[in-house]
C-alpha cells in the first residue's frame, strides 16, 4: 500500500504571502505618512517645476515599495527613503535638458543686456584701436618691427633678437621706447 502524502495547502502559502504583503503595505504607509511633508520639501529644494516634484515624489514611493524587501537595515527606513529620492533626483537632472539648462523666455532675453553693450564704450574702444594702429604705423621702422615681433607675433625678447640679428638689450630698449611713445594714446583713451 502506498503511503498517503498529505496534499499541500497552497492557500496557506498564499495566505502567508498576503499577510506579508499586508504587513509591508502597512509599514510603508506609516513611513510615507510620517515622512511625506519632509520628502516633498526635500524634492522641492532640487526642482522648481511643480510637476517634476510630484513625478519624483511618486517615483520615489514606487521604487521604495518595490525594493522594500531589499532594505538591509544599515540605516533607518526614512534615511533609506531619502537616499532613493536623492538618486532619482540626480538621475532626473542628469537625463533631462530642462534641468541641465536654464531656459529663458524671449521677453527675458530682450530685457537682458549683453556684456560690453554700452555703445559709448564700444565707440571708445573702436576709436582707440584706430588711433593705436595709426600710432604704431608712425613709429620708426626699427621700433615698429621689434614691437610687432614681440607683441603681435608673441616672440620672446631672445627670439626677436635672434630674428633681427641684434643683442637682446637692444630689443628691450626698442620695446621700452615703443611703449613710452604709445603710452600717451593709451592714457588718453583708458582713463
Amino acid at each position: 500500500m502506498k503511503p498517503v502524502v498529505p496534499a499541500l495547502k497552497i492557500t496557506s502559502v498564499q495566505g502567508f504571502k498576503t499577510q506579508r504583503q499586508d504587513a509591508i503595505r502597512t509599514e510603508f504607509e506609516l513611513l510615507v505618512a510620517k515622512q511625506e511633508k519632509r520628502l516633498r520639501n526635500f524634492i522641492v529644494k532640487h526642482f522648481r517645476d511643480e510637476n517634476a516634484v510630484e513625478d519624483v515624489f511618486q517615483q520615489t514611493l514606487i521604487e521604495a515599495y518595490c525594493c522594500w524587501d531589499s532594505f538591509r537595515g544599515d540605516a533607518q527606513r526614512a534615511t533609506w527613503l531619502f537616499g532613493i529620492a536623492l538618486n532619482i533626483i540626480r538621475n532626473t537632472a542628469r537625463r533631462s535638458p530642462q534641468y541641465k539648462f536654464h531656459f529663458t523666455s524671449d521677453e527675458e532675453l530682450e530685457l537682458e543686456q549683453a556684456e560690453g553693450s554700452d555703445p559709448m564704450q564700444h565707440c571708445m574702444k573702436n576709436e582707440f584701436s584706430i588711433k593705436l594702429e595709426s600710432a604704431i604705423a608712425k613709429l620708426p621702422p626699427d621700433l615698429k618691427d621689434t614691437l610687432l615681433l614681440v607683441v603681435q607675433n608673441g616672440l620672446s625678447y631672445q627670439e626677436a633678437a635672434d630674428k633681427l640679428g641684434i643683442p637682446i638689450g637692444t630689443v628691450r630698449s626698442r620695446i621700452s621706447r615703443s611703449r613710452s611713445q604709445l603710452k600717451s594714446i593709451y592714457d588718453l583713451y583708458m582713463d
